[in-house]
């Protein structure tokens, strides 16, 4: 079996690396920590070097490469100590392209590749203690409406977000049961509470009180634990750009 990296994965790499080494200097991630934790033209940059679109499908204007690939980036990123949330962007891409319609595909993913939109999980809560299945909030449904009552805590930009993924408990025929959702940022009822992370990125809490959603799938719990394994996946290749960078200096 082959371990090395193809032509192509080492073109990425090389690409990543010299805009980390030109672009995003020490000095620029500071200026952005003292302004909030996250920069709109930053992660604009990421998407033309078609870092957002790595895992988005051709047919929606994506590149349509695999996990490697975005490991590949993640790394270099990491060399780098890049603040901005490309792991938002992998994980919201591979639960809506394994679990949205195709409207909603189709609305939301060429946006997410060409940078014009950040979707980003929000998932945790309080009480939760980081167990997936531990889950307070409640969606309630009127026909093929649905609306969304949640306080979600740790939401990577979350009041710099177009759009929320969001785990709530929904009325099924064996009760209750996790299902995601889509809530824009701004609709009825939403809000949320930036703060800088200790990192110096940015994250917030987002509140929803009867708010509008879009239901993604009723199958929220396998959706999640797949959304959640690709952004351990992703962090752990920007932790090992990190240690590779330490060691360097």
């Amino acid at each position: 079996m082959d371990f090395d990296f193809s032509d192509d994965q080492q073109q990425l790499r090389d690409a990543v690396t010299r805009w980390v080494d030109k672009g995003y200097t020490f000095e620029r991630r500071r200026t952005i920590t003292a302004a909030g934790g996250f920069d709109r033209t930053a992660y604009g940059e990421l998407a033309e070097l078609g870092l957002t679109a790595l895992l988005v499908p051709t047919e929606h204007d994506g590149m349509g490469l695999g996990f490697v690939d975005a490991m590949v980036a993640m790394e270099e990123l990491g060399r780098g100590l890049v603040l901005e949330p490309l792991a938002q962007a992998l994980m919201a891409t591979t639960v809506l392209t394994q679990h949205a319609s195709a409207d909603v595909q189709a609305q939301w993913l060429p946006r997410i590749a060409s940078g014009e939109a950040l979707v980003v999980l929000a998932h945790q809560e309080r009480g939760a203690r980081y167990k997936l299945e531990k889950c307070e909030s409640k969606a309630a449904s009127s026909r093929d409406s649905y609306k969304l009552t949640a306080t979600k805590n740790m939401v990577p930009v979350g009041d710099q977000a177009d759009a929320w993924i969001v785990p709530a408990m929904l009325d099924g025929t064996n009760g209750p049961e996790m299902a995601l959702f889509l809530v824009k940022r701004g609709a009825t009822g939403a809000s949320s509470a930036g703060h800088l992370c200790q990192d110096g990125s940015r994250a917030a809490n987002v509140t929803l009180a009867n708010t509008p959603a879009t239901l993604l799938t009723r199958d929220g719990l396998r959706a999640l634990q797949q959304a959640i394994d690709v952004g351990t996946a992703a962090l752990c290749a920007q932790a090992v750009g990190v240690m590779d960078k330490t060691l360097a200096l």
